[in-house]
This record gives C-alpha cells, sequence and structure tokens, in this order.
C-alpha cells in the first residue's frame, strides 16, 4: 500500500494525533452518515406512498365531484322549462315571468341539495336569470352581455355541448367575491340544436377544502389542481399563488402524469407528488415542505453531529496528551534542526541523554558548533582570496592609463585630421568613463542614453552611415536613477540581428517615458524582424538583462520582445522607479 507522500513529510507527533482520530472517528462517522441517509430515504418513501394514497383518493372524489356538476348541467339543459324560458321570443310578460319562475324554482331545488353551489346563471341576449344562495351583489346589469365579450365565453363556445371550467378571475360576476370556480356551457336547443343560452355553475371553493382536509394537514403543506398551463385550485395556508414565479410554476406544469420529486420552488425544497385525473386531465400536486416531513430525521443528525464532535475533541486531546509525552524530545530536536538550518545562535539547549534521541541531539549539538566555525573559517578565507583577486585585478586595469592613452589616441587623429578615427576614440572614451561610473552600478536616464548615443556615433562611423536614429525621451525621466549597461544591449542586437542584415538603409527608434512607479524603454528597428514562434531569440545580453531586471526590481519586470518578419522588431524594457 502506497502512502500518500504529504502524510510522510508531517511531524511524527501529527501522525499519531491523525492516525488517533482518524481510527475513532472515521467508523462514527460513517456509521452516522448511512443510518441518516437511510432514515431520510425510508421517511421520503413513507409519505410520498402516503400522499400518493390520498391522491388517490382525491381523484375519485373530484371525479364523483366533477359527473355531479355535468349531471346538474344535463337537467338544466334537458329541462323544457329552461329551454322555453331561453328561447321564448314573444312580448307575453306573463308567459316569460311563469317560465322565470319555474326556472328559478329548478335552480332552487338543485342548489339546496349541492352545498357546494354559489350560483347558477342562464342567459341569452333576450333574458338572463341568475340564483344565489346568499347575499350576493353582482357585477353586471346584463350579464350576457359581459360575458359574451370574454375571451372565455368564446372557449365555451367553441366546445360546442361540452363543459369547460376555469377560474372566477376570468369571469367574475359576483362583486368581493371569493376566488371561486366556474363550470360554464352553451345550452344548445333540443330540437335544433342551435345555441339558445349559457349556462353558469359558480363552486364554492370549500367542496375542495373539505376533499383535500387530510392532505393538508400538514402545517406549510399546499395543494394544486392544475389545467394545462392554469390554476384550477390552490391552498395554501402560507403563501400566495402570486409568489410562485413564473418559471417554477413552469415547472409544476410539466409535470409527467404521475410520480414523486423533491424540487425548490421559491427558495424551498419541496416533497412533490403529482397525480391527474383520468375523466378531467386535472393534475393534482401535494407540495410538502421537506423541512417539515424530515424534522425528525433533522434532530437525530444533529445529535449525531453533536456526538461526533464530542468524540472528535476527546481523541484530539487524548492523542495530545499522548503524543506530547512521546514526541517531546524529537520537537526538541526539529527545534534545533531549523535554527541550525538557518545558522541561528544555539544556545541553552541540552537534550536529556535517557534515550537514543537524547544522545543523537547532544551529538547534533556539538557536530553543528564544531561545522560552524570551520565555515566561519573557510569564508574567512574566501574573502581575503577574492580581494587579494580584486586588488590583482585593479592594478591590471588602471582606469588613469586608459583615460591618457585615448586621450594620445585622440590628438594624433586630430593632427592627421582622422575625423571619424577621432570621433571613434572620444566616443569609446566616453563609453568607457560612463561604463565605469566611479565604480556604482547605478547611473541616470541621462548617462545611460548618453552611453547608447556614443555607441550609436561609433556604430555608425563603423557601418558608414547605414541606420538613422531617433531618441524620444519624456521629459523629467533625465534624472531618474536606474540600472546601468540596460537599453545599450537592446540597441546593440537591434544593429547586429535586423539592420546590419538588411539591404538598405534602416531606422532605430528609442522611446522612455514614466508610468506611475515604472519605467518604459522601447528600442524599436525595422530591420529583418522574426517569427516569434518559430524562433525563441538567445543570448546572454538579453538573459543578463532579465536576471538583473528581476533581481533588482521584481518578477514582475523585466524586458517582452515584439517582432514581425519583413517589418522590424520592438522591444519593451520595464524597470521600477529607484527611491
Amino acid at each position: 500500500m502506497k502512502i500518500n507522500r504529504p502524510f510522510l513529510v508531517i511531524s511524527i507527533r501529527s501522525k499519531i494525533i491523525i492516525l488517533s482520530i482518524a481510527c475513532s472517528l472515521l467508523p462514527l462517522v460513517l456509521i452516522a452518515s448511512l443510518t441518516y441517509v437511510y432514515l431520510s430515504k425510508a421517511v421520503e418513501n413513507k409519505v410520498s406512498d402516503t400522499t400518493s394514497n390520498l391522491l388517490g383518493s382525491i381523484n375519485w372524489n373530484i371525479q364523483t365531484f366533477v359527473n355531479d356538476v355535468d349531471t346538474i348541467s344535463k337537467l338544466m339543459l334537458s329541462s323544457r322549462d329552461v329551454q322555453a324560458f331561453l328561447s321564448y321570443n314573444k312580448h307575453d310578460f306573463k308567459e316569460i315571468y311563469d317560465l322565470q319562475n319555474a326556472t328559478r324554482s329548478l335552480i332552487v331545488n338543485i342548489s339546496n341539495n349541492k352545498s357546494y353551489i354559489r350560483y347558477v346563471y342562464v342567459g341569452s341576449e333576450q333574458r338572463e336569470l341568475i340564483v344565489t344562495n346568499q347575499w350576493d351583489r353582482f357585477t353586471y346589469d346584463n350579464i350576457y352581455q359581459a360575458v359574451s365579450l370574454s375571451k372565455w365565453y368564446q372557449q365555451v363556445n367553441d366546445m360546442g355541448g361540452q363543459g369547460l371550467w376555469l377560474n372566477s378571475d376570468e369571469v367574475r360576476l359576483v362583486k368581493n367575491s371569493p376566488n371561486l370556480l366556474l363550470y360554464g356551457k352553451r345550452l344548445n336547443n333540443l330540437d335544433t340544436l342551435e345555441q339558445i343560452g349559457m349556462l353558469i355553475i359558480s363552486i364554492d371553493r370549500r367542496v375542495f377544502d373539505e376533499m383535500f382536509k387530510d392532505i393538508t394537514n400538514a402545517e406549510n403543506g399546499h395543494l394544486m389542481i392544475l389545467e394545462q398551463n392554469k390554476v384550477i385550485y390552490y391552498n395554501s395556508r402560507t403563501a400566495d399563488l402570486k409568489q410562485i414565479p413564473q418559471k417554477e410554476l413552469n415547472l409544476l406544469y410539466d409535470l409527467p402524469e404521475k410520480g414523486t420529486r423533491i424540487e425548490t420552488i421559491n427558495g424551498e425544497r419541496y416533497v412533490i407528488t403529482f397525480d391527474t385525473n383520468s375523466g378531467t386531465q386535472w393534475k393534482v400536486v401535494s407540495m410538502i415542505p421537506y423541512s417539515n416531513i424530515n424534522s425528525e430525521i433533522v434532530l437525530i443528525r444533529n445529535v449525531t453531529f453533536l456526538l461526533t464532535l464530542f468524540a472528535f475533541l476527546l481523541a484530539a486531546y487524548g492523542s495530545y496528551l499522548i503524543s506530547n509525552r512521546i514526541t517531546k524530545q524529537l520537537t526538541l530536536l526539529s527545534s534545533v534542526a531549523r535554527k541550525a538550518a538557518k545558522r541561528d545562535v544555539i544556545e541553552g539547549i541540552l537534550f536529556e541523554e535517557e534515550d537514543e534521541i537524547g544522545k543523537i541531539g547532544n551529538q547534533f549539538l556539538r557536530t553543528f558548533r564544531t561545522n560552524t566555525e570551520l565555515t566561519d573559517k573557510l569564508i574567512e578565507a574566501k574573502l581575503k582570496e577574492k580581494e587579494a583577486e580584486l586588488h590583482a585585478l585593479q592594478s591590471q586595469i588602471n582606469p588613469h592609463f586608459l583615460y591618457n592613452t585615448l586621450n594620445s589616441i585622440y590628438l594624433m587623429a586630430e593632427r592627421i585630421d582622422a575625423k571619424n578615427i577621432s570621433k571613434m576614440v572620444m566616443s569609446l572614451s566616453n563609453i568607457f568613463k560612463l561604463s565605469l561610473n566611479n565604480g556604482d552600478y547605478i547611473t541616470t536616464v541621462g548617462n545611460e542614453i548618453d552611453q547608447v548615443k556614443n555607441y550609436l556615433e561609433i556604430q555608425n562611423i563603423r557601418y558608414s552611415g547605414k541606420f538613422e536614429v531617433t531618441i524620444d525621451l519624456e521629459p523629467g525621466i533625465v534624472h531618474i536613477r536606474m540600472l546601468k549597461l540596460l537599453i545599450q544591449p537592446l540597441v546593440e542586437n537591434a544593429i547586429f540581428h535586423g539592420i546590419e542584415l538588411k539591404e538598405d538603409k534602416g531606422s532605430i527608434t528609442i522611446r522612455g517615458r514614466r508610468e506611475g512607479e515604472t519605467l518604459i524603454f522601447e528600442v524599436e528597428d525595422d530591420g529583418l524582424g522574426f517569427d516569434p514562434a518559430a524562433m525563441h531569440p538567445r543570448g546572454y545580453a538579453l538573459r543578463n538583462i532579465q536576471e538583473r531586471i528581476q533581481l533588482h526590481y521584481g518578477q514582475d519586470r523585466g524586458i517582452r520582445i515584439d517582432s514581425v518578419p519583413g517589418v522590424g522588431t520592438n522591444v519593451t524594457l520595464k524597470i521600477g522607479i529607484m527611491d
């Protein structure tokens, strides 16, 4: 069995603590997790089965109720009194009065036996009658005219002789009425089958409350009846239908005919059980909050969590005491090793030589002190050796000797009127002087650009004016301090790898500017260029510049090279601002 490497590199005490906790905690966590999952599934299945059985009973009640309402509508349709009342076209008021009373009596008889009926309306363009079981105030004086202008009227008309269910929000005939359920049907002449009027039966929602009382007894439980893309009935003790977003309503509309799901509705998880009535194709949906049916499981989970936490703390504390007793000497030895790695002074530490670790620790201390003394002597010898080499080098390269020699060559060139030689010698002298910079590796932007100018003057004489140079510096940056010899190697690359290989005359542009705490220099040439994807520029000079910049200014500074074959190369140099 291969042990993971991070486990191997931690301390022995940590290993003892981890193993002790794992051996005691892992079985408990595993058992608690499996028990919680099993009980959750068991409760969910039990609630799902119970709710499905209740939905089956509700579907049977709905079908019985729907058949009852349909029977009432058929009685109204087959009544000769209703037929005569709606189709009578004479102006005999007594006859009309008698027909109206006969129709009213029929409706009253039906309503008295059906407690769920709120009102019954029959009407046509000639006359209409509405009978209510309560003291309702009606919205319209001419109900048939108002209904005939609604969208629902056309839907009922298109159904022929079949009935259609809808919410009272679509056709509200009674003022300040609750959200009633309406059943509408077109009334046809029994002899000619021509339309003679409209029947509307208003159903009090208490009939559904009675049907669903067994399934909505849980607190915050919801139950809905859906027909295609509309809600026929919604019963909730805590929420309004308008609070459910349309996206989540569409999720309910798209449910299959039968089943159970766990979904999040309006930010809360629900166990949704649904069934479809085969006769009406109404979908009955039960929504029970998951937190309600899972409350006992949550209690078990919390108790298990507390016991697990207690076991964890107990195991951790016991492991700490045991490991601390075992690894006290090892911890001290580890501390000594860390100090030795940092070359800190190790004083006042002494191991108890009761076991092998104490003996090893004291021997390690003696060895470390001996090595420290030898290392100090070695470093001192190396410094003396380097100092001697430096003095020897300085004696070989005397700056005054070089300055005097270059000045002598310059005077000799002036005497023989060799202007190019005198210019090159003077520029070389200036380059040497600026490069030495009195032994300081820090210069100014102005001195760096002067050195580049002297270098370009020598190269332009060498190449007989093969290139032109443009220097564009932002005012105010010439006195800013920077590392020396950063720009000249870039100009040298532009000449040797770009301009020198070009047949005609070339140009080099040097730009410098400041952006916040950054100095940006660009060296651009119109030489041959290269393909960055196929060629990676190499060379000691560029690597040296990159390393020097990152050493002094940080890893986010350095050089970037952009080149296009046949067009030229642009090198961007970014450095920081020195205090």
